[in-house]
């Protein structure tokens, strides 16, 4: 045969098949799965602390990055997970609560699932994303309405909340339960088995994936089977030895900007003020550390099936939190605060051909998720996202790619370094106060160190940085790009 048959030839079957040419094209995009952990704090064994137990993050750790100095942008669901979604920094006027909305607060922006689709992903998104399901909901090829986070399995806890005294989210129930049932009773099981049954189906039909998979655990109400309650023993469980609230710190920190609402509005048994008793903290302390093994081994099996499938190879495992958590530091339970037990979280990448089983401090945000992902899988992103890619990170754990990052909660703006934490409150333009900790002989920030006139130098220099932020954050990116 010549040269300019077989030639002729080959045009015909390119011609002739172009769902096979589209396959290969396909096949080549690289896959990202997404796990998003609701309140979420990182005192786990990876990072340092052996009292929840957690062998299947540990061992994604191993497998991947580990970022030692993660943290959330805002800490509270819908603000958090809007931002993260947008590539956009939360302000005082944008992304502030959980209420926040990408579609209301951010309509110009491109969320991840929006940019994933339009490059010929299919976007899933299972259990809890965005606080809200329906936001940008028509850039999800596949989504299941969302979380169930009272997903109570106990019979009398379902009775207790039906004749539950009304909170600000209708009947109060139990904080915690442990039924024994299997580990597919709670909807985080029902949403692992169908993201394994999603990943076989896109695996058989060769389609790439954005896949987001939302667990809500380990989020009040603290549910789970009794096998994983069962694995800590109850007495020799450790309450905070800080439940004050911080020498010198202002006011606003403590009783205008967290009184622990969520809690106390929400689930029975709660004091509606004051410090709660030695056993229902204990039984709180119980219930989330049972909550977080259980989602451990939930997280266990999706990356298992991941690998079963042949998918890891091809597939970026990210790991993440929208904030941290307060277990009776400071008197506090949820989050809802710039101090560290709110605003640092557990992240984790594991990607082909990065490096595997190091850690990095170099100090990351969640803003810089968004880059990063489209870095990875060859996408352009938007001129106005306002994170840096962790791509050169990944590389080289060494490097530092940030010294610092930038959180928030309602008039709360805060920096933070690897040797302090500093906090001014504004409402509108009018300052309420600050707080400055160091972190190196403080860091459970209980002395608020902002007053004393050797700090004078330093606090000016924290200040001036967060009115730079300040004035960055309120400008609508979209449109100063578009501008």
């Amino acid at each position: 045969m010549n040269t300019v048959i077989k030639f002729t030839l080959l045009i015909l079957c390119v011609v002739m098949t172009p769902d096979l040419v589209s396959g290969q094209s396909d096949n080549k995009k690289h896959n990202i799965l997404f796990i998003s952990i609701d309140d979420f704090r990182p005192k786990i064994n990876s990072y340092g602390e052996s009292k929840m137990i957690t062998p299947n993050i540990d061992k994604l750790a191993s497998e991947g990055l580990q970022f030692n100095n993660a943290f959330t942008n805002i800490a509270v669901c819908g603000a958090s997970r809007a931002s993260i979604m947008t590539g956009i920094r939360p302000s005082q006027d944008r992304f502030n609560d959980y209420t926040s909305r990408a579609s209301v607060d951010a309509p110009n922006a491109i969320t991840l699932n929006q940019l994933f689709k339009e490059n010929g992903y299919e976007t899933i998104s299972y259990g809890k994303i965005y606080h809200f399901p329906d936001d940008t909901q028509e850039y999800w090829t596949d989504s299941d309405g969302g979380a169930h986070q009272a997903d109570y399995q106990d019979p009398k806890a379902q009775e207790r909340k039906r004749n539950g005294e009304k909170g600000s989210h209708g009947p109060k129930g139990p904080a915690f339960e442990y039924p024994e049932v299997d580990d597919y009773a709670y909807n985080d099981g029902k949403i692992t088995k169908r993201a394994l049954d999603k990943m076989k189906d896109l695996k058989d039909e060769n389609k790439p994936f954005f896949m987001a998979v939302g667990y809500v655990s380990p989020h009040l109400p603290f549910i789970q089977p009794k096998k994983y309650w069962d694995m800590y023993d109850h007495q020799e469980i450790e309450l905070a030895d800080n439940a004050y609230q911080p020498k010198n710190s202002p006011f606003i920190a403590m009783h205008a900007q967290h009184d622990s609402a969520e809690l106390r509005n929400m689930y029975l048994d709660i004091p509606s003020e004051g410090l709660l008793s030695d056993e229902m903290s204990r039984n709180l302390v119980h219930g989330y550390y049972a909550s977080v093994s259980y989602m451990d081994v939930l997280i266990g099996d999706l990356i298992k099936g991941l690998d079963d499938l042949g998918l890891r190879d091809n597939t970026t495992i990210i790991l993440w939190s929208d904030h941290g958590f307060f277990l009776g530091e400071h008197g506090f339970w949820c989050k809802h605060s710039t101090f560290y037990e709110a605003i640092k979280i557990p992240f984790i990448i594991s990607s082909p051909n990065f490096v595997k089983n190091q850690t990095t401090d170099s100090f990351t945000e969640l803003v810089d998720v968004y880059p990063t992902l489209c870095e990875l899988a060859g996408i352009k992103p938007p001129k106005y996202i306002q994170g840096k890619s962790l791509i050169p990170v990944m590389e080289n754990p060494s490097f530092t790619l940030k010294d610092e990052i930038y959180t928030r909660y309602k008039e709360g703006e805060a920096v933070v370094d690897k040797n302090y934490s500093y906090t001014e409150f504004f409402r509108g333009k009018k300052y309420l106060g600050n707080m400055l900790y160091d972190l190196n002989a403080d860091l459970k920030q209980n002395t608020d160190i902002s007053k004393l006139p050797e700090y004078k130098d330093l606090v000016q220099m924290y200040s001036s940085k967060l009115k730079t932020m300040r004035n960055f954050v309120n400008q609508d990116p979209v449109e100063a790009i578009e501008d």
